[in-house]
């Protein structure tokens, strides 16, 4: 057990580490997202439903991304004690990883501090989360203005033959 004196000391070192580690968390998941969509676009102007899938794959592995680092939370408010049940754990992390902030589940006394930090870290999180959505809706665009252009050109030669 921690000494009263020094839980808010410890409260910030685990929430400050917590932070860091989520942020490692997410920028694996949004390198992983980005990947797939160079890997994985269907440049073909068939491929519409592919494209749809593929969009669809990549939000799936952002909302993904957040439910792993909301649950690094809630393990470790479980472990400390802060909340009695895994359960309770992950929904209090939840609402307070998106900054919902519904007040059904309280923290321990002793272990408050570490909601600021669960919000610090969501806020981090979603606006990371939202620089690369808008970012890949951006080169689907650009790429399927490529595609446009070119269907177009072709059909121009072929108008012209």
């Amino acid at each position: 057990m921690v000494p009263d004196e020094a839980q808010p000391l410890w409260e910030i070192v685990l929430g400050g580490s917590l932070i860091i580690l989520s942020v490692l968390l997410h920028g694996i998941g949004m390198y992983l997202v980005q990947r797939r969509f160079a890997r994985a676009w269907p440049h073909a102007h068939e491929a519409r439903l592919r494209r749809q899938w593929v969009f669809g794959s990549l939000l799936a592995m952002m909302l993904a991304t957040h439910l792993v680092e909301i649950g690094m939370w809630a393990v470790a408010l479980n472990a400390v004690g802060a909340v009695p049940t895994f359960r309770d754990a992950f929904y209090y992390a939840s609402v307070t990883y998106t900054a919902l902030g519904y007040q059904e589940v309280l923290l321990a006394k002793q272990w408050r501090l570490l909601a600021p930090n669960m919000t610090i870290a969501g806020l981090f999180a979603f606006g990371w989360t939202t620089g690369v959505l808008v970012s890949l809706v951006q080169k689907a665009d650009e790429a399927y203005g490529r595609e446009m252009s070119a269907d177009r050109a072709s059909r121009g030669k072929e108008t012209s033959a």
